[in-house]
């Protein structure tokens, strides 16, 4: 039990009262009277004191945490108080996670739960282990208070980011993908699949009428096309050394792996079979294209546990082991780092073979830290020293990707903001000119 501060106040008007005793002696009886009707307020609020067992509380979220979003975390606390309460309500989230608030002030009426709501965003996968709730509740009169321990210790698995897949079909229906930084998923008249025939306009181009159809109608007729489907998406990724660097507090594999999921979520859209493969000295994971949301499910938990690992990442050995095992022409997007030319030789040359039967993309994550120091002006030696090796990075990577554009390999490099909408719109561009 804990005294509030009115019952301090009420404890300090008592000591100014005997104050006043001690200068006036023929006082001295009421003095003893305020003084003792003080105490035995403060004894009579502590005795309107809810028990522990008053109170339950439970807290409602997804099944699982996504990655690096904000996540939605309600608590809801039930009571059998019979009078309107003043309490203070304090979860303890999850170590390596932020959130926005975890305390709240409440009033409990009777028989109504009371509600409160925040929002956490993991910084790494794994498991989340929130603690117990901590709440305090005022007596009747509010002159003291009791701090209760409620228990609601659970462990729960943080996934990718799976809030994004549900914020796309709900833009998507809306039509307000851009908002996710997308162009329109389906541009009518581009690719080379056959749709429909229609009437011609004077917006059309001369090379798709239809003369047969024009014919047959005796009028213009021209054919539409729709991006191709059925094609094959395979996410390489690197799961290496360089992957466990961190940018903007987010590890480069926890970035890139956002954005593969996103991309299979788009493509199995398109009707298009998506695979993966995960790799670092060895082969950790191979999944077999397949078409259809089952299959984005499949990679979610196929996925949602690979961790980089602290070793040099064979790429070779995994261009040759998907070779045997996949002979397909598909869309290679690899996810990897490029540091300079030399010691990307082994990315350049296994891309390179790849790209011998696929269409191959290269996919790097930015660090916007570089791009800043390297346009600052120094006034120190370290800062100098910082500028100098920012630059010297930054060209050294552009290097390495002129190296690959000049192969006819495309590079994306773009921060972990925006680099699920540029790797998407890639995808989108490929799917409308028929890259596949």
């Amino acid at each position: 039990m804990t005294l509030t501060h009115r019952a301090w106040i009420l404890l300090g008007l008592g000591g100014l009262v005997a104050l006043v005793g001690a200068a006036r002696p023929d006082w001295l009886g009421l003095v003893l009277i305020v003084d003792f009707l003080a105490i035995v307020a403060i004894a009579t609020d502590s005795l309107t004191l809810p028990r522990a067992e008053a109170f339950r509380v439970k807290r409602l979220h997804e099944r699982v945490l996504s990655l690096g979003a904000a996540n939605r975390v309600e608590l809801l606390l039930e009571h059998t108080l019979t009078t309107p309460r003043r309490a203070r309500l304090r979860d303890e989230p999850p170590p390596l996670c932020d959130y926005d608030q975890r305390e709240f002030a409440l009033t409990l009426l009777p028989s109504q739960p009371a509600e409160a709501v925040y929002h956490l965003t993991p910084r790494y996968r794994g498991e989340a282990r929130f603690e117990d709730v901590f709440l305090r509740v005022e007596g009747r009169f509010g002159l003291v208070a009791r701090d209760y321990r409620l228990p609601a210790r659970e462990a729960v698995p943080i996934y990718p980011n799976l809030l994004q897949l549900r914020e796309y079909d709900l833009l998507r229906h809306r039509g307000r993908l851009q908002q996710m930084g997308f162009r329109q998923l389906r541009l009518r008249g581009q690719g080379t699949e056959f749709e429909s025939l229609r009437e011609y306009t004077p917006d059309d181009e001369f090379r798709k009428i239809d003369w047969k159809a024009t014919a047959r109608r005796g009028k213009p007729i021209v054919r539409d096309y729709q991006t191709e489907r059925s094609q094959n998406v395979i996410l390489m990724l690197d799961a290496g050394r360089n992957m466990l660097a961190e940018v903007e507090g987010k590890r480069k594999f926890d970035a890139v792996l956002n954005a593969a999921l996103m991309l299979a979520y788009v493509a199995v859209q398109m009707d298009d079979k998506v695979g993966a493969l995960v790799f670092a000295d060895e082969v950790d994971l191979f999944s077999v294209p397949q078409r259809g949301r089952a299959q984005v499910g499949r990679l979610v938990e196929a996925l949602h546990d690979a961790q980089p690992r602290l070793v040099e990442a064979d790429y070779l050995y995994a261009a040759t082991y998907l070779a045997k095992r996949w002979r397909k022409r598909s869309l290679i997007v690899l996810f990897t780092d490029l540091i300079d030319p030399d010691a990307s030789r082994m990315v350049l040359h296994a891309l390179r073979t790849l790209s011998r039967q696929h269409l191959c993309v290269a996919i790097t994550v930015a660090d916007p830290r570089l791009h800043a120091w390297s346009r600052q002006t120094p006034d120190t030696p370290a800062a100098f020293y910082r500028r100098a090796v920012a630059t010297q990075t930054l060209s050294d990577r552009l290097a390495a990707m002129r190296t690959l554009e000049r192969m006819g390999i495309h590079c994306i490099d773009a921060d972990p903001d925006t680099l699920t909408a540029a790797l998407v719109n890639y995808y989108l561009q490929v799917k409308a000119r028929g890259g596949l």
